[in-house]
């Protein structure tokens, strides 16, 4: 008979109400003490009084730093593609794992060049394509946390691919020679 009971207990327990904690989903813009600021979608639980960051939305901090991505319970990224903007004018366009670089993205450097490849806890792996400034593709390859790279040009084929360096590659010239170089006039061009 105790054996009852405790079936009965717990059907009663199972067959209780379950009260929904009460969620609201907005959009709106938040500034914080630090100067931090997050303009996008939020989610607010009433039973605690929690907000996170929850949908599209960019993330700015004091220094100028800025995410920029779908957010998840105050997590940027997870499985999506994020944009983020460093104050040194450098941006990272990819995926995130654990606030890391991870999977296929690009890095944009200051000064205009872009590498192509996958990455794995911030560090670039595998194969990799360096766009210069000047618009040259290079080639590359990372490991180990160290990477290389090979321009992109049939010439390069022809390049000397040792060098001698116990060989002198800048003749010597005499000092009176250079002394004679110095002293000309310089002719103006016409």
């Amino acid at each position: 008979m105790t054996e009852m009971s405790t079936e009965w207990e717990s059907e009663s327990e199972i067959k209780k109400p379950v009260k929904d904690v009460p969620v609201v989903q907005d959009q709106g813009l938040f500034k914080h003490d630090t100067g931090d600021t997050y303009d996008g979608y939020f989610e607010a639980k009433k039973k605690d009084r929690s907000v996170k960051m929850h949908g599209p939305g960019v993330y700015i901090t004091a220094e100028g730093d800025s995410y920029k991505g779908v957010w998840e319970n105050d997590r940027l990224g997870a499985n999506d593609e994020v944009t983020i903007h460093f104050s040194d004018d450098a941006r990272y366009e990819g995926q995130l794992k654990d606030w890391s670089f991870w999977g296929p993205g690009k890095y944009y450097y200051p000064d205009g060049s872009v590498v192509r490849c996958d990455f794995n806890d911030n560090c670039p792996v595998g194969n990799m394509v360096l766009s210069d400034p000047n618009g040259h593709v290079w080639l590359g390859k990372a490991e180990l946390g160290c990477g290389w790279f090979g321009p992109v040009n049939h010439f390069y084929e022809m390049l000397e691919k040792t060098r001698d360096v116990s060989r002198k590659h800048v003749p010597k010239m005499k000092e009176d020679s250079v002394k004679a170089q110095l002293q000309k006039p310089i002719k103006a061009e016409q």
